[in-house]
């Protein structure tokens, strides 16, 4: 007798019809009516008994796997072996700039309070994490951190069988943690106690360590964060693993507990502290952000994988992304590359062998704190031959513009209202980020899919990229590079102020001559003009353009030291922008509807 397979597809009308006909061939059930009550009541007994077996069996299976787990204590767990701690709340961040006016010397203490205010006027707690020195000018900028609560100094009871603290509420910011212990040890060169002593926040793939190496771990649970201390096994010395707690001896914990991302999108900072500072004026230099609630589940998946490759040093671009990230250069919008970006000297144009570059999406003036951050870390993790350098971000306007042809009959859409969407579309598939690429063909797709009646073809599309920067002084030229092929013959400039030597009061502008053939080195000259009383004048060579390179090169005198917006096609027809190293796109977008 043939038997029919009980499970194939797991849906329970599915699951039911397949109980019914295993059922139906069996000798002794010839003659039962399976539509009757009593067995079709226990027919579905069976099949929902399966199905709620099956679904449960899948979910057991998902959660064991970082790839498709969705509960956060499986991804706590998941990763801990990894040495990749699942933070909770974050707090969000901002930057204020303190005047205190006068004051030749002089600091910002550690934890100094401030307040924000958000849009609907409701007020919020901000502290300095770290003490900041003023200029000569008495000013300086100073990055905010937003807290519900400070708990400064607070005692932490450590378990010395285990060696373990607990850190409750996971609204914790781990960011700002400082872990503290009393040493009364005497120091050989001030023959007094050391004191309150601050110890290093250590990884799971730590090395070099023994039994005076002051560290310690975190671990995250569903209700808080254990504060964890080597040397002691069940009452066993273990001197690999860094330094215990010993009977008695005091412990101390300092940290923010966040608002997540309420915090966000707040300004108009005021100092709230008395004494010199409490006379200083404040500015906002930037509006809060990054403040979430929850780590968000694709970054850890991301991440953890690289940072435990990576062993806790930086050898390849992957490690120091790994790094960085572990560090806390992470943006709060679900995107790995928005806030940071690493590269190796050898991709650049010309090389720089034993060099490794670190961009911010903020530069090195607006926030200096964190590029000094970001070269420390990578600075102790690299090896000895490999130095690192910050790079500030440079942002290059990337038009895209066209037309795309519309039926309007096959739509219930606007013309207007298909534009808006048309736009919404690319602003979110290319938004403000490092290492993009960009092309006629992906624009085309993403368009062709948002509504029948559109047509896109990336042959009718133009995307143009466009610097608006202070060309960069290199020797005795200044420079743009758009690091990237382009196509001969197509750079353009907006109006510019030329230099003072000229004595040129009209606007100015670039261009290549049309008749201008590639040279030797494969240049093409570019060449500036000007209308005065409606006629041209021409002021002859300004400098070159080495479209294969997609470098743009001047005379020192030729610009004066302002931006200047200088912009070129690709190199052919696919329209294809690889947005690399410090690159970070700024979106235009001009499409056109066409019957």
């Amino acid at each position: 007798m043939a038997v029919n397979p009980l499970l194939g597809n797991l849906n329970f009308d599915a699951i039911k019809g397949s109980i019914k006909e295993h059922l139906k061939q069996q000798d002794a059930l010839l003659d039962y009516d399976f539509e009757g009550s009593a067995l079709s009541a226990l027919l579905d007994v069976l099949a929902y008994n399966t199905m709620y077996y099956a679904y449960y069996a899948n979910m057991v299976a998902s959660e064991m796997f970082l790839d498709t787990a969705q509960r956060d204590e499986s991804i706590i767990s998941l990763v801990k072996p990894l040495g990749f701690v699942v933070p909770g709340k974050t707090s969000a961040r901002g930057k204020g700039k303190i005047r205190v006016g006068g004051q030749a010397y002089g600091r910002v203490p550690k934890y100094t309070k401030f307040t924000g205010t958000d849009n609907s006027g409701i007020v919020y707690d901000f502290y300095t994490i770290q003490e900041y020195s003023l200029d000569l000018d008495g000013e300086a900028i100073v990055s905010l951190s937003e807290a519900k609560t400070l708990t400064k100094e607070q005692p932490l009871l450590i378990d010395m069988e285990t060696q373990k603290g607990f850190i409750s509420g996971i609204e914790t910011d781990i960011n700002t943690l400082t872990v503290e212990v009393w040493d009364d040890t005497i120091n050989d060169e001030t023959g007094q106690q050391y004191g309150w002593r601050e110890w290093t926040r250590a990884s799971n793939v730590e090395t070099g360590l023994n039994d005076s190496s002051r560290v310690y771990w975190l671990e995250r649970s569903e209700l808080g964060f254990f504060v964890v201390f080597g040397g002691n096994l069940g009452g066993q010395t273990v001197t690999q693993v860094g330094q215990s707690i010993s009977e008695g001896q005091q412990v101390r914990v300092t940290y923010l507990t966040s608002s997540g991302q309420d915090g966000n999108n707040v300004g108009n900072f005021q100092i709230q502290t008395s004494g010199q500072l409490g006379l200083a004026s404040v500015d906002t230099v930037s509006l809060s952000s990054g403040g979430r609630d929850k780590p968000d589940i694709e970054m850890i998946r991301f991440f953890a994988p690289k940072w435990f490759a990576a062993q806790d040093r930086a050898v390849t671009v992957d490690d120091c992304r790994a790094m960085l990230a572990k560090n806390g250069f992470v943006g709060g919008d679900q995107d790995p590359y928005a806030q940071f970006n690493v590269w190796g000297g050898e991709e650049m144009d010309p090389p720089r062998y034993g060099r490794l570059f670190v961009t911010l999406a903020d530069t090195a003036e607006s926030d200096p704190v964190a590029a000094s951050t970001a070269i420390e870390i990578l600075e102790k993790k690299t090896c000895v031959s490999i130095l690192p350098e910050f790079v500030n971000p440079v942002t290059y306007q990337v038009r895209i513009a066209g037309n795309v042809t519309w039926e309007p009959l096959r739509t219930t859409s606007s013309r207007a209202q298909l534009q808006n969407i048309i736009a919404q579309t690319l602003y979110d598939a290319y938004p403000q980020r490092f290492s993009q690429i960009i092309t006629g063909a992906d624009v085309a797709e993403r368009i062709n899919r948002i509504d029948t009646a559109l047509s896109a073809l990336s042959s009718d599309l133009n995307i143009t990229l466009t610097s608006d920067s202070v060309p960069e002084e290199t020797g005795r030229l200044k420079t743009i590079q758009f690091k990237n092929k382009c196509e001969a013959g197509t750079l353009i400039s907006d109006s510019f102020t030329a230099h003072s030597s000229l004595d040129v009061d009209e606007p100015v502008y670039l261009y290549i001559p049309d008749d201008a053939p590639l040279k030797y080195d494969g240049s093409q000259p570019i060449r500036a003009r000007y209308y005065a009383s409606g006629l041209m004048v021409d002021l002859g060579l300004f400098g070159k353009f080495f479209p294969e390179r997609g470098l743009v090169e001047f005379s020192n005198k030729a610009l004066s030291a302002e931006p200047v917006k200088i912009s070129v096609q690709p190199a052919d027809s696919s329209q294809y922008w690889n947005l690399k190293e410090n690159m970070m796109p700024s979106l235009i977008v001009d499409i056109t509807l066409v019957r």
